[in-house]
Parts: structure tokens; C-alpha cells; sequence
């Protein structure tokens, strides 16, 4: 089963990407005003399609909030997340190598931490995580990380 998504995500997601649009914002502002565009179709485009881009922006969060899931079993950890683009990766608990924790400014400002799980062919985020639940995690799978390595050097011998 997959576990209830913290509501402050949603909120987390949303500053994020306010952040990121304002940021982009200003970016398409300085360069309107140093730019030599003397289109006012040129300049009206490109203002239109910052718009549309800012209700995306302000939508997306939204979705990925709704679509974003994690759901961890004796055998693997599944994650499913995306916003056009939906994305599930399956993580064999015995492929592991190695977890750590993560947390940003934002997450820190949110009360949220990221539980990162690397295996050889590369890593995944597992997002919007009390510390509380990210190290009771942590915890979990280094066990079974553990138990994964007793059983492979046993059967070696």
C-alpha cells in the first residue's frame, strides 16, 4: 500500500515553484528591457507565453502532489511521480548500497527531509518526508540492507 502523502507537500511544492517563476520572471524581464525588440508582437508573445507558463507553474504542483506516491515492501521500494510525464521506479531492497538523508532550505522551512538511495545504476529521491519518518526509513532499509549481506556472504561460503 502506499503510504498517505504529508499534506505540507503540497504547500512545499507550490512555494518551490512560485520561487522558480519569479526567478524566470525577472530573467524575461531584464532581457525585454536590454533587448533591442521593437515587435510589439515579439515582446506580446513572449509576455503571453510567460503567462501561460506562470498558470502551468501554478497548476503543476497540484498534479505532482496527487500523482507523487511511495510505497516500500520487505522486497522493493516503488515511487511514482511526474506531472505530464508520469514516472514509476521499482528499487530492489537487495540492490541498495547506500542511503542518506537530504534537506533544503525549503524542506527545512516545510518540516520535510529527502531519504536518497543509491544503487550501481544510479539514485532515486524519496520526497516530502518528516525527519521523524525519513530516519525510521533509513533505519529499515539498513537493516534489510544488512540482512541482504549476511544472506550473500553465507551463501558464498
Amino acid at each position: 500500500m502506499y503510504e498517505k502523502r504529508n499534506p505540507k507537500a503540497r504547500l512545499l511544492l507550490l512555494t518551490s515553484s512560485i520561487i522558480t517563476m519569479i526567478i524566470v520572471s525577472v530573467i524575461v524581464g531584464v532581457i525585454l528591457y536590454f533587448a533591442d525588440i521593437e515587435s510589439l508582437k515579439i515582446r506580446g508573445g513572449i509576455l503571453i507565453a510567460l503567462g501561460v507558463i506562470w498558470v502551468i507553474s501554478l497548476i503543476a504542483p497540484f498534479v505532482r502532489y496527487n500523482w507523487y506516491r511511495a510505497r516500500f515492501t520487505e522486497e522493493e521500494i516503488d515511487i511514482r511521480q511526474g506531472f505530464l510525464v508520469i514516472e514509476e521506479n521499482i528499487i530492489p531492497i537487495e540492490r541498495l548500497q547506500k542511503i542518506s538523508m537530504e534537506t533544503g532550505p525549503l524542506d527545512r522551512a516545510f518540516g520535510m527531509t529527502k531519504v536518497i538511495v543509491y544503487t550501481a545504476g544510479g539514485e532515486e529521491t524519496i520526497r516530502f518526508l518528516e525527519r521523524e519518518r525519513a530516519e525510521e526509513i533509513c533505519e529499515n532499509l539498513k537493516k534489510r540492507i544488512n540482512k541482504y549481506a549476511v544472506e550473500e556472504k553465507e551463501g558464498q561460503v
